[in-house]
């Protein structure tokens, strides 16, 4: 039994198809390749002839007859990179609009296979598209003389007739190394692609201008590689390094970076922010969301097309062609992490002591006091007093002549069940503010620190000794980078919450407002500001205390300016030491958004912010459903502007929405004032 296929006939030839109209070879040629000095009664015969025996032209046969092949040759130095498939898919797709075909040649990174492969590619084909050639100059211009029609993909070379489409690498390396520095980046990590890259080149002259346009700026060079395993081989080198953000040579390299430190325990970018390049499509879509350079891949491989087509057919291929990519922003990076973690000590040493101090680095920025110091009727409760800017500037105020019960940055409470533990005098409806016997106490019961978080314990205690309430606080203070405009400098970031339960039931929290003083819903976390500072408003809202009084805008500032270090009007001149003079500062407000309650602020009569707990009706607590609340601020040296406090404030919100915080695992409450 045959195994061989069963025959269908011999296939028709060029002779046949002559036999049959009865004329030449030659005039089956002229009319098959459209020559138009054929008779047309003939020509109408040989089709005739055509048809009837189902010939088919041998395309191989014709190309040598014509002279083309209607086909060009892509030599690409790696095709498992989405990069270099994009622009295939771009080159493809142009030359299939007109006519062409495109067969594809992978010379696997390696600059010695790259010439051979291209020469082989050219006898094959029309033209050839060079796409990101690893040669050496010298020998890639004699290359180009043997492969004429070819057109050169990010690649250029100078005084070159070849023509070229590339990529803008520079511009893009400057814009990562910008972007990475306003969010408060100064030491990144460069994970160099091929040595023979000139997209690696490119990338290291936009290193050398951005450290130009920074002084402050450090860019280390680490060989790395272009897939992803070379992101991946390097995670221990990168993890040696004290770099707060990495720029990879490209996606797959940044890619297998992020895996490969998601394997060792590392965050991103909590602990180290992550650049790729080149956007190539699942960049969007990896966990974190891949921050990169977005390049036209497919309008680079399209443009290429162009210019080959019209070097194809005779003419100029036109002057090179450079795109500007631009930097897309996602979720692998983030502002940089504190320089130095807060250090807590004790005036005797010990967390038990009435005073706690946090220090960055060897700066006393924020003194916390134990309270037992306050007078009874000003609501005994710890407080931090002074808080001072990381360029010295004391932005708390205690004990201040207008309110004497007011103490720096407190959590004061005017109304729990009629108990006060806000100080001074009580609103009482008919009556007016009363000072009463009603003075509670928070008393602290346990202190540690952990991963430099103040974690504190209290009770509030009211007048007759019962203990109310108990509550769970912490008090954050780091280094914060200011972002967006306005960045390159640092700031103090100061963060408390509190999670506040009941001992029984059913407690109420009120305020002067619900009991009958129209505007005075203040109590809560309170921060009071220097008298002596003249001061403006700034919110998320508007300009000016109307409009952020009683507001829940997503943040409120107030702007301390230089000139308000002393009271004007001070007739006395016998002070021995004046108040040295105050710089222009910036202190911006802004509440977890889970637990935002209305604004509670003053500036005209004196300087304060707070949360307001009870604006207008009072909030209940009960056994189930905790009391969360907390005040953030960040003080900033200089004066900002609207739109530089926002940028603060969508910074800390990213942050807080990737919970790159320590954050309670209490309940929530549902008791925040409606």
């Amino acid at each position: 039994m045959s195994n061989r296929f069963p025959s269908a006939g011999p296939t028709p030839t060029i002779s046949d198809v002559a036999e049959q109209a009865g004329v030449s070879k030659a005039t089956v040629s002229r009319v098959l390749n459209g020559k138009a000095t054929v008779d047309a009664t003939i020509a109408d015969r040989v089709l005739a002839a055509v048809d009837a025996l189902g010939y088919r032209p041998s395309m191989l046969a014709r190309s040598l007859s014509l002279g083309r092949t209607n086909t060009i040759g892509v030599v690409v130095p790696d095709l498992e990179n989405p990069m270099f498939q994009e622009i295939l898919r771009g080159v493809t797709r142009a030359a299939a609009a007109d006519g062409y075909r495109v067969l594809v040649t992978d010379t696997e990174e390696d600059p010695a296979d790259e010439a051979a492969a291209a020469r082989e590619a050219r006898r094959r084909c029309d033209a050839i598209v060079l796409c990101s050639p690893r040669l050496a100059e010298p020998e890639l211009r004699a290359l180009l003389a043997e492969l004429h029609p070819v057109v050169l993909v990010n690649r250029e070379l100078a005084d070159s007739p070849v023509p070229s489409v590339s990529i803008d690498y520079a511009s893009g390396m400057e814009q990562v190394l910008a972007e990475l520095h306003a969010l408060g980046h100064r030491h990144i990590l460069y994970l160099a692609g091929p040595a023979a890259s000139q997209g690696d080149r490119l990338r290291r002259v936009g290193i050398a201008r951005a450290r130009s346009d920074h002084d402050d700026l450090s860019v280390d060079i680490l060989p790395a590689g272009s897939a992803l395993v070379d992101g991946a081989a390097v995670v221990d080198t990168v993890l040696q390094h004290d770099a707060t953000a990495v720029v990879a040579f490209n996606d797959l390299v940044a890619l297998g970076l992020v895996s490969a430190l998601r394997g060792a325990g590392v965050s991103v970018p909590s602990a180290l922010s992550v650049v790729g390049f080149d956007d190539i499509p699942f960049a969007a879509f990896a966990v974190p969301a891949l921050s990169t350079v977005s390049v036209p891949r497919r309008e680079l491989g399209a443009e290429a097309w162009i210019r080959l087509r019209d070097t194809i057919g005779g003419a100029e291929g036109g002057h090179p062609l450079v795109f500007r990519p631009r930097f897309v922003a996602r979720e692998s990076t983030a502002a940089r992490p504190a320089a130095s973690p807060s250090v807590w000590q004790g005036t005797e040493q010990a967390p038990s002591s009435p005073e706690l101090t946090a220090r960055l680095g060897d700066r006393d920025v924020l003194v916390l006091h134990d309270g037992s110091g306050v007078e009874p009727t000003d609501a005994p409760r710890p407080f931090a007093h002074p808080v001072t800017s990381l360029g010295g500037t004391v932005v708390t105020e205690s004990a201040p002549d207008d309110h004497p019960h007011h103490v720096g940055l407190s959590m004061a409470v005017a109304d729990v069940d009629g108990v006060s533990y806000w100080g001074g005098r009580t609103y009482v409806a008919g009556q007016g503010s009363t000072m009463l016997d009603n003075h509670g106490v928070q008393r602290i019961t346990e202190t540690e620190v952990d991963a430099g978080v103040l974690r504190q314990s209290l009770d509030w205690i009211g007048r007759d000794g019962t203990t109310q309430l108990r509550e769970s606080r912490s008090t954050v203070v780091e280094e914060f980078a200011v972002p967006g405009v306005g960045s390159g400098r640092s700031a103090l970031r100061v963060a408390v919450s509190s999670v506040i339960q009941t001992t029984g039931s059913t407690v109420t929290i009120g305020s002067p407002a619900t009991n009958g003083r129209e505007g005075a819903g203040y109590g809560g976390w309170f921060w009071r500001l220097p008298a002596d500072a003249h001061r403006s408003v700034l919110s998320a809202d508007g300009p000016g205390e109307s409009t952020a009084h009683g507001s829940r805008a997503a943040w409120v500032a107030f702007v301390l300016d230089a000139d308000g270090s002393a009271d004007p009007d001070a007739s006395d001149t016998t002070e021995p030491a004046p108040t040295p003079a105050r710089r222009p500062t910036t202190v911006l407000f802004r509440q977890p958004a889970a637990n935002a309650f209305p604004w509670f602020l003053r500036a005209a009569e004196y300087p304060g912010v707070g949360v307001s707990l009870a604006a207008t009706t009072r909030t209940t607590i009960t056994a189930g459903t905790p009391l969360v609340t907390g005040l953030e601020a960040v003080v900033v040296d200089g004066t900002l502007d609207a739109e530089q406090a926002d940028a603060i404030h969508r910074a800390l919100l990213t942050a807080e929405e990737r919970g790159t915080e320590p954050r309670s695992t209490e309940p929530r409450s549902t008791g925040s004032d409606a």
